[in-house]
Order: C-alpha cells, then sequence, then structure tokens
C-alpha cells in the first residue's frame, strides 16, 4: 500500500540534531517562487502551522501534516536547506 510507504518515511520534525539532514524548523519547501512554511503550534506542539506564500495560515494535525508533506514532495516541492550560521544565534 503506498500510502503505508509515504507515512513510515521520516518528515524533517522526527529527525534528530544528531542525523546527518536535521534541520531547526521552520521547515521551508520550495517549487519555483512558490513557498510553503511548516512549524510546530508554539502552544499546542503536537499540532503544525502551514502557510503557503502570503496566504493565511492553516492549523494541522500531526498525521495531516506527514502526509501534506509528502504530498508536497511528489508536487515536486523541494525542502531547502538553510546554513548552519542561521540556525544558531551566537
Amino acid at each position: 500500500m503506498p500510502l503505508k510507504n509515504k507515512s513510515s518515511k521520516p518528515v524533517p520534525w522526527e529527525l534528530n540534531i544528531e542525523d546527518s539532514n536535521y534541520q531547526e524548523q521552520p521547515w521551508k519547501l520550495k517549487k519555483g517562487k512558490s513557498h510553503i512554511t511548516i512549524e510546530k503550534d508554539k502552544s499546542d506542539r503536537s499540532n503544525f502551522h502551514l502557510k503557503k506564500d502570503d496566504e493565511r495560515i492553516l492549523s494541522l494535525q500531526e498525521e495531516q501534516a506527514r502526509m501534506t508533506y509528502h504530498q508536497l514532495i511528489e508536487f515536486g516541492y523541494k525542502l531547502q536547506k538553510r546554513k548552519q550560521s542561521q540556525s544558531k544565534e551566537g
């Protein structure tokens, strides 16, 4: 079943700092000029906020966020890698 295979693949918020492709939030996906930002809800860490370009924020439960992430990857969006110096304040 393809649905199970997608949900078993790791998403950025499941990775640990020791993992080679670990990134801190927010996670940004980009396709052409369009970009989508995913981040955990600060008041309820089991929910996620998703925002496309300058549109309003959509609140999703964890499983919905996971499936949406995989669909976006299938649609051609790519997770943007941030430089380490940007994610750490000194």
